[in-house]
């Protein structure tokens, strides 16, 4: 693990050295909007990205950038607009709010709603070994699977010293500073469920959100970046603004507000990796490589 933050802090400092950062930040994506994705990041870490972003984007909300593409006006979007959301609702993400406040960033938070206030476990967190695998069997499959295995269940109870999503007590003291959106309830793949149970997670995710905080929720992201036409489609019929995918890319006002683009980053990555991975350097650099000159890519495979 030492030896590769030492690979990717090299190969930070050569991309920064050569100017092609600088380069992507203030021509390529200079009046396009960047979101980044983290998941469970440590304080310090994440105090040492935003001190670096701080500096170099300027932080605006995911409504911001929604309701500018709604509107086709892109008055609203300074240059090199930056948008932080986390994924799933991890219990670790309280300790950031201190920093968050300190940099006036209000991130997004999308919850899985069934696993938030409950002593829960996020499936993929299992000791299993083949999760990539099982990620593309059916959702019964998969759940049978972790059961006959594991012993895990999705309505599995743990001691409250193993919990690992964010309490009630916690999501009241920080929603002022953060927006809590919606992840699904258990966070499924959606693309291996059946229609009604995909319907629900969707549909019934976003009034949990709205109960669990007491505010309108508008914005959902897809477990997995998995998306198809049919999961587009409920987003929309359930009455949210905006789903985030992690399709790689920028979004600008002509950008589909249901298929917002994203950059990945590493919850441990060194500062100077942080500065490709905005980029999207490292993703486009393998995609490349893979010879993948056509259709969607997406960032890092992520929870």
């Amino acid at each position: 693990m030492r030896f590769r933050q030492v690979i990717k802090n090299m190969m930070g400092l050569f991309f920064r050295f050569t100017g092609i950062t600088f380069f992507i930040r203030n021509v390529i994506a200079r009046k396009k909007v960047t979101i980044l994705l983290y998941h469970n990041p440590q304080a310090s870490l994440l105090e040492n990205h935003l001190e670096y972003l701080s500096k170099r984007f300027s932080f605006i909300t995911l409504d911001v950038l929604v309701d500018a593409i709604n509107l086709r006006d892109w008055s609203s979007i300074p240059s090199k607009a930056l948008v932080i959301t986390f994924d799933d609702g991890h219990k670790g993400n309280y300790e950031l709010l201190d920093t968050f406040k300190k940099y006036k960033v209000i991130p997004t938070i999308y919850l899985c709603t069934e696993i938030v206030n409950t002593n829960r476990h996020f499936w993929w967190t299992s000791d299993i070994y083949n999760r990539q695998q099982l990620k593309r069997l059916s959702n019964v499959a998969r759940i049978k699977h972790l059961e006959n295995k594991y012993g895990f269940t999705p309505l599995k109870e743990y001691g409250i010293h193993d919990r690992q999503a964010l309490n009630l007590e916690e999501m009241a003291l920080m929603k002022d500073a953060i927006h809590f959106e919606s992840h699904t309830r258990f966070h499924p793949i959606l693309t291996t469920c059946e229609e009604e149970e995909c319907r629900l997670e969707i549909c019934e995710s976003k009034k949990e959100v709205e109960a669990l905080i007491g505010t309108e929720c508008r914005h959902f992201s897809f477990p997995n970046g998995d998306y198809t036409e049919r999961e587009i489609e409920y987003v929309r019929d359930a009455g949210y603004k905006s789903s985030r995918t992690i399709d790689l890319g920028w979004n600008d006002q002509d950008s589909d507000p249901f298929r917002l683009k994203t950059m990945g980053v590493s919850d441990n990555a060194p500062v100077n990796y942080l500065a490709i991975q905005v980029c999207g350097i490292p993703l486009y650099l393998t995609q490349l490589l893979k010879g993948r000159f056509h259709g969607k890519w997406k960032t890092i495979t992520l929870e």
